[in-house]
């Protein structure tokens, strides 16, 4: 099973085997429910010392990527941790993507309408700031996908709830290739511009349905962008946007509960 893995030396071992099985979990090489070889057999696989392997996994159990399994070794059990751990790049299957869709749609929303009940003064001019950040950054990409990350957060902050604002930073990596996707073109950044304004009245004003409504209409404007997109996924997930459904997918198989 890792037979191929490639380790970086000039990088901390233990780093280096960390994020390069999280690279295989992204790409569908290991699989929840896999086992793991023996520490003896990967030591031997990687060419590393034993220490190293342990102290890889030591990082997926505190995770809870991997668990111990009484007479059955160590088992993958939980993917969803390694999201932070490696390069969006690797995320470019049409389910892992529908993933994070889907993952935005559920979370933003309700992320924004918390932010319009309980946001004090400085969390108002904090999600303010970002908005001038993104009129002085048209134009820009690298700086645009910066300050619209800094939005979302900055709205994630504003709602009070510290689970969700920690769910959102673990997220930046993962939004990072949509939104680049969604500035390719200089007609989408006053579009997008222009939602971001939206959210942030129905914020500073206090009115939790209507920034429910203007996040659901920007995430459904990137979504339709992104997938618009040449780069973007494959013509049953355009299907899927055209006609507003992003939230419903073909099932998939063997999907873990």
């Amino acid at each position: 099973m890792l037979a191929k893995i490639s380790i970086t030396r000039n990088a901390s071992l233990a780093k280096a085997i960390v994020h390069e099985i999280a690279r295989l979990v992204a790409i569908g090489k290991i699989k929840p429910g896999d086992k793991f070889p023996s520490e003896a057999v990967l030591a031997e696989q990687l060419g590393v010392g034993r220490s190293s392997i342990r102290e890889a996994f030591r990082v997926f159990q505190i995770l809870g990527v991997t668990e111990a399994k009484p007479g059955r070794g160590t088992i993958l059990v939980n993917t969803a941790p390694l999201f932070a751990l490696t390069e969006w790049s690797e995320f470019t299957s049409t389910d892992l993507i529908n993933d994070i869709v889907e993952a935005r749609l559920v979370l933003e929303p309700l992320i924004a309408a918390m932010a319009a009940r309980r946001a004090n003064a400085a969390g108002i001019r904090r999600i303010r700031d970002t908005i001038e950040a993104g009129r002085k950054a048209i134009g820009n990409e690298a700086a645009s996908i910066q300050t619209s990350l800094d939005f979302h957060t900055a709205v994630a902050d504003a709602s009070g709830n510290q689970t969700l604002l920690l769910a959102t930073l673990l997220l930046r990596s993962l939004y990072f290739e949509s939104t680049r996707f969604s500035r390719r073109h200089p007609e989408n950044y006053t579009t997008l511009l222009e939602d971001h304004e939206k959210i942030f009245a129905a914020i500073r004003d206090h009115d939790p349905d209507a920034a429910m409504a203007a996040s659901e209409q920007h995430m459904r404007h990137g979504l339709k962008i992104v997938l618009d997109s040449p780069e973007g996924t494959d013509a049953d997930m355009k299907q899927e946007a055209a006609g507003g459904k992003a939230q419903t997918r073909r099932p998939r198989k063997n999907r873990e509960a």
